[in-house]
Order: structure tokens, then C-alpha cells, then sequence
């Protein structure tokens, strides 16, 4: 999803940006408009709040019993109740768009490193420092240095959430068909050893070897060999192996032409569905369901514990793609007031402050009402009750995760394994870096046109990358990319000279 999550969000999790000089231009009158309570507030009546994220599965039947509780908290503690959103990912972008552009009401909204600097320059964020001091101090407690990457300008506009990072990628394998088949997981060191396993499960399972990615995950994040940093949004990146830190077209990078070639080969092979271009359903349910062999995601501690939880079959894991700290990882997804839809900022951070601090309500979000939706096992450890009506598989979006239950069939541990974790990750030379877009803001917007028309289909394996991928690069190239390319190395040269 991203890091649905991450991806998520990724996700999508998954899955856009500018930076900005608008944000502090602006800040002070809609500052000051968005605080100013009505009569109505004054007199004490409750402020209704509403919270803005995308559901990365179906929207929970029972979630309007789960917005009850949570409600009996925010009343009491706040003066406040919360309307919890029911947008499922595939509709989520279009419909945050829409209310950003307008006025209609919602409070809180979840965002992206990727989103956060387009947000910001077009004005649609709130600016956050007094917020932060007064209604939000907690936070900053929570938090520490990691806000200071969430500056633009010197201002924070959006709040990374505390989170267990997500970094590189790891596919996911079902342990009852590698053992069936006597399928050494040890010898599958990366993405060409799938082949062979991919068609075991083909030939004698009937079973699609890899889910299509749902959202914006892209498919060559199953490529171990194509390993960069993003740069924030992928439009000109960093080769983890340059050593002169030249930002490149990742788009005509050797080794995502070959990327391409190998999903293709997927795709022809019948490992990957016919419609993967058109994939609605978010792989960990087509995993539950029985539909797939394997599903990959953004590598976190203990990845296989939480998604055999979650899919119900026990699974192994094999590391991908090679875990990085970019910018990506410093601010993944974040948490921020729209500027002309929120009717009450101070309530509005108010109600944020207790996503990083009460743990009540973030194990309400994330896993329902104790005995109705899951029950107590031991400790913090909980397990989910089947079709309860309730079951969000996103405890990567809200707040503080490390406030939330450990699921059964995680260690208990899942805290202290994550320190050992990380400890072994590599940090982009360029990890801090946010670029700004607002030079090449036409040339950005013509740029994710095209990408929009070619990329999933040539990621998914559904095109032949032979003939379609030189009219894509010709058509990212008229449009712009190299111009996007030269500014950033520009911004790039002087963050780099002022570290």
C-alpha cells in the first residue's frame, strides 16, 4: 500500500505530487477562516468530524456500530463525533479530487508523501505549526525529528503517521502448496527463480501463479533487479548504484525495459490474470478467496505473520526488491486538514491528536468492538471473529500503529523485532529530498497523462513491451519528462551542496 499499504495505499495503498510556495503565501487568512468556531460551537453543541480514507477492501457492513464507540469516546473527550469514511480505494482519488475542489465537508483527510507537495501547491492544505503547539502537542511527542521532514518552506502542512517502516518488497508464497510439491523455498532467491514455481502451480494447482496489483503498486515492485529511489514521485530518479547522483528516466533505465519483459513473460505464461490491467480486488482478499499462489507487498517486519492473519493461509515469505530509507519511507502516508472543506480545524486536530494517543479508538478503526468483531487472546494479542461485519486490514493509515493489538499469529514481539529490522536497511543518499514541481507543473500534468495510458498495461504484462514501450518513452519524452528531469537534477545539486 504504500505501501498499500501501503500500497495502499499504498496499499495504495496504492499509489502524484508538486511542492510548493502557494502554501505559506496563502496560509494566513485560511488559517485563521477555518478556525473560527460558529455560535452554534460556542453554545457546546458537539462538532461533527469527518474522517477521509480510502477502505482498500469492501467497506465494512458493521462500520456505522464501530463510528457508535467511537463516538462515546470523542463526546466525552473532544465534544466531538466522527463520521468514518466508506470509500473503497477504487474510487478514493476521484472522490477526494472532487471534495478538494469544492467545498463539501470532511476534516481529516489521509494523503501521501507522493500527494502531499501537488496538495500543498495548489493551496488545499491547512497550514499545521500553532495547531501543532496547541491542540496537536502530543504529536510532536510522538513524532520527534520525523516532523521536520514534513517541511515545506519551513511550514508543516500534513503529519507522517508512526508507523512500522515499509521498505523494498517481499512476495508472499502459500506454504501448503510449496510443501505439497516439495518446492524448497530457500533456493528462490529472487524473481527468476519464480518462473519454475509459477508453473508448478499452474500445472498441477490450476492456479494463477502472482495477484495483479489492485492499486498503485506497480507490478515491477515483483523485480528484484530494479532498484532506485523514487525521488518522491519516479518522474527522474536516483539508480542506487550512481555514483556521480545523476537523476535518470527510470522509464528508459535498462533494467525496467527488462522488468517489463519478465511481467510480459508472466502474462503470456498464464501466471498473471487476462484482465490484470483492469484488477479490482485487492490481492491479499484474492489470496484468502484461493485465487492465487502468491501476492507481493512492501517488506515490514514480520510481513508473513500479518498476512497469513489476514488472508487465513499460512505463508512464506522471499525478499524482492532491496530495503532502502527514501523520502518515501521518512514521510509515507500522512495525515492532513483541507483547507476549504474543514468546518473546525482546532476540533479537526483535536481528533488527530487522538489517533496518535488513544488507544481505544485506534483499535476501534482498526479492528472493531472487543467481542463482536474480535476477541482477546492474551495481553495485546487479539484474533479476528469470521464475517463479523468488521474487518479493516489497514492498520498502516491511522495515527499510531504502535498503539494497535498484535493480531494472533504475529510475534508478541512485533515491537522489538522491528529495531533488528531496520537495522540492516540502506538510506538513500537522497533521503529528505522533496522536490518541488511547481516549475514543471504542465509538463507534470502531460507526463502522468501518458503514464496513465501506458504504464499499467505495460507493467502488468498486458501489452508487448517490444512494440508498445518506444511510442511510450517517444510520448513521455513530448511530453516532458526530460524537462521534469533537468529540474529536479537542478534542486537536486543544491540540496545536496547545502547538507
Amino acid at each position: 500500500m504504500k505501501k498499500m499499504g501501503r500500497a495502499f495505499l499504498g496499499a495504495g495503498l496504492a499509489v502524484s505530487m508538486a511542492l510548493v510556495s502557494a502554501c505559506s503565501s496563502g496560509a494566513g487568512t485560511g488559517n485563521q477562516q477555518a478556525q473560527t468556531p460558529s455560535s452554534s460551537l460556542a453554545a457546546g453543541e458537539p462538532v461533527e468530524l469527518v474522517l477521509g480514507y480510502p477502505v482498500l477492501g469492501e467497506v465494512p457492513a458493521d462500520i456505522g456500530s464501530v463510528e457508535a464507540e467511537i463516538n462515546k469516546i470523542t463526546l466525552r473527550k473532544i465534544n466531538a463525533k466522527v463520521k468514518l469514511s466508506r470509500t473503497s480505494v477504487s474510487q478514493w482519488a476521484q472522490q477526494r479530487n472532487l471534495i478538494l475542489a469544492g467545498n463539501e465537508h470532511m476534516d481529516l483527510f489521509v494523503t501521501s508523501f507522493e500527494d502531499y507537495e501537488r496538495h500543498a501547491s495548489k493551496n488545499q492544505l491547512l497550514e499545521l505549526d500553532e495547531l501543532l503547539t496547541k491542540e496537536g502537542k502530543d504529536i510532536a511527542v510522538v513524532l520527534g525529528d520525523k516532523l521536520k521532514a514534513a517541511k515545506i518552506k519551513g511550514h508543516i502542512y500534513a503529519i507522517p503517521t508512526h508507523n512500522f517502516i515499509e521498505a523494498g518488497t517481499g512476495i508472499l508464497l502459500r506454504k501448503d502448496l510449496l510443501d505439497r510439491h516439495g518446492i524448497d523455498v530457500s533456493k528462490i532467491k529472487g524473481t527468476n527463480d519464480l518462473d519454475a514455481v509459477f508453473e508448478t502451480m499452474k500445472q498441477k494447482e490450476n492456479l494463477l501463479g502472482v495477484a495483479a496489483p489492485n492499486g498503485q503498486m506497480p507490478m515491477t515492485y515483483a523485480i528484484d533487479w530494479l532498484n532506485y529511489d523514487p525521488l518522491v514521485d519516479s518522474l527522474g530518479v536516483l539508480p542506487l548504484n550512481s555514483k556521480d547522483m545523476k537523476v535518470v528516466n527510470l522509464y528508459e533505465m535498462p533494467e525496467y525495459v527488462e522488468a517489463l519483459k519478465k511481467t510480459r513473460s508472466w502474462y503470456q505464461a498464464g501466471y498473471l490474470p487476462k484482465d490484470a490491467v483492469n484488477a479490482k480486488t485487492a490481492p491479499p482478499d484474492l489470496m484468502k478467496n484461493g485465487e492465487v499462489f502468491s501476492i507481493f507487498q512492501s517488506n515490514s517486519v514480520f510481513l508473513q505473520d500479518s498476512l497469513s492473519s489476514i488472508t487465513g493461509r499460512q505463508l512464506v515469505k522471499v525478499d524482492l526488491q532491496k530495503p532502502v530509507i527514501t523520502t518515501k519511507e521518512e514521510l509515507g502516508l500522512m495525515w492532513a486538514i483541507p483547507r476549504n472543506n474543514v468546518k473546525n480545524s482546532q476540533k479537526a486536530m483535536e481528533l488527530l491528536n487522538l489517533l496518535y494517543t488513544d488507544k481505544e479508538i485506534i483499535n476501534l478503526i482498526n479492528y472493531g468492538i472487543e467481542g463482536k468483531h474480535y476477541k482477546k487472546v492474551s495481553g495485546e494479542v487479539i484474533s479476528r471473529i469470521n464475517d463479523s461485519g468488521y474487518s479493516m486490514n489497514q492498520p498502516f493509515m491511522f495515527g499510531n500503529r504502535m498503539l494497535t493489538y498484535v493480531l494472533e499469529g504475529e510475534d508478541p514481539a512485533l515491537r522489538q523485532e522491528y529495531t533488528k529490522f531496520t537495522a540492516s536497511f540502506q538510506k538513500s543518499p537522497a533521503a529528505g529530498f522533496l522536490p518541488s514541481t511547481e516549475a514543471v507543473s504542465t509538463e507534470v500534468v502531460a507526463v502522468k497523462n501518458v503514464l496513465d495510458q501506458y504504464r499499467k498495461a505495460l507493467e502488468t504484462g498486458s501489452v508487448d513491451p517490444v512494440k508498445v514501450h518506444p511510442d511510450f518513452v517517444k510520448k513521455l519524452k513530448a511530453a516532458g519528462i526530460d524537462t521534469i528531469i533537468a529540474e529536479k537534477q537542478k534542486q537536486l545539486d543544491a540540496w545536496l551542496a547545502q547538507k
